[in-house]
């Protein structure tokens, strides 16, 4: 019988501060409308806070505290942007609490507000390292390079390629459905409906494949002509998961399935094999939303619009700032492309 260990402060807890906790969960859900994940990660970032206090009332809080507890993540090594998120659950709380009967008088909103870093150290966790990606020669050759024998690889040459063409987040790549793909005039797209696909924020949008090499959108196509011609209706997976057995004669069946894909790994997985295969470092899927993106941004303004669309961003700044810093040698070869002079006059 093996016993299992419990986690420092796992049992305890404040009865009062948990009916409170409960009330605020509800209130996230039916007024804040947040998903489970989200109201999850909040609910964990306060019981954070309450073992720091010693599970004592809500109601103990004061500015010194607030301190006290920034000291405290400081210190623990954790990373300015998990700090701010950490902050943030934890004011979004107090901030409802300080309303409710029986803490108005006892939580000051002045306080709370302290729970915040400083200016250099929120630009700190807004900092970010620049991000690799490869160029569109790179995917394509690496796509080219894939075996195409079993259904295991059509599926995955398939994945990489429906990739390239659409640059979806990883959560649509392995929830996309065969009726997601579409053909109108011409002209081949995802509807990345919320209803079908796991998309950011639950939002829909249409995205067009980009003009690639006719050999990428081919072989999209005919994986989806081996799942219809199994039996795949419109509703199944685009990539369903491709069972690996021994038959009897002792020799490696692939069966594909009607199941979807359940783990973003086995998507990457799929993908690191490809790209170290093709002699390239391994960057995940999402990378070739930066590719694009850092494309775009030589194109003309209709594109580069065209491109935000597809990506699902809201504003054009996201794009540009969060996904469309050039590489080094993109960037000196844009500012050394000026003729001689022209700086100057």
């Amino acid at each position: 019988m093996t016993i299992k260990k419990k986690l420092p402060n796992q049992d305890k807890f404040n009865a009062v501060n948990e009916r409170m906790k409960y009330r605020y969960r509800k209130h996230l859900a039916r007024i804040g409308q947040r998903d489970e994940k989200t109201i999850i990660e909040s609910i964990k970032n306060i019981r954070q806070f309450e073992a720091f206090i010693s599970f004592k009332g809500f109601e103990s809080f004061n500015e010194k505290l607030a301190d006290s507890y920034i000291n405290f993540l400081t210190k623990a090594q954790k990373s300015y942007s998990t700090i701010i998120n950490a902050l943030r659950y934890l004011k979004d709380f107090l901030n409802w609490l300080e309303r409710q009967k029986g803490y108005r008088s006892k939580l000051n909103y002045n306080h709370v507000e302290y729970l915040s870093l400083s200016r250099n150290q929120r630009r700190q966790a807004k900092a970010s390292a620049y991000k690799k990606s490869y160029s569109f020669d790179q995917i394509i050759e690496t796509i080219r390079k894939m075996p195409d024998k079993t259904e295991k690889d059509k599926r995955d040459r398939a994945l990489i390629g429906l990739q390239a063409l659409c640059t979806l987040r990883i959560s649509e790549l392995r929830t996309v459905k065969i009726r997601n793909l579409i053909n109108e005039n011409g002209r081949w797209f995802i509807d990345a409906n919320s209803r079908d696909m796991e998309t950011k924020f639950a939002k829909s949008r249409i995205v067009y494949c980009l003009p690639l090499p006719d050999d990428i959108l081919e072989s999209v196509l005919a994986w989806r002509d081996i799942l219809i011609k199994k039996g795949s209706r419109e509703s199944d997976p685009f990539f369903p998961v491709i069972d690996n057995r021994f038959n009897t004669r002792n020799l490696l069946d692939q069966k594909t399935t009607f199941k979807p894909i359940k783990s973003n790994t086995t998507i990457r997985e799929i993908f690191k094999k490809a790209f170290t295969g093709a002699g390239y470092e391994y960057l995940n899927p999402h990378s070739f939303r930066h590719t694009i993106a850092r494309y775009a941004q030589t194109q003309s303004p209709a594109f580069l619009n065209a491109v935000r669309q597809n990506l699902g961003h809201s504003s054009i700044d996201t794009t540009l700032n969060s996904y469309g810093q050039l590489s080094s040698y993109e960037q000196g070869k844009a500012l050394l492309s000026q003729e001689k002079g022209v700086i100057c006059e």
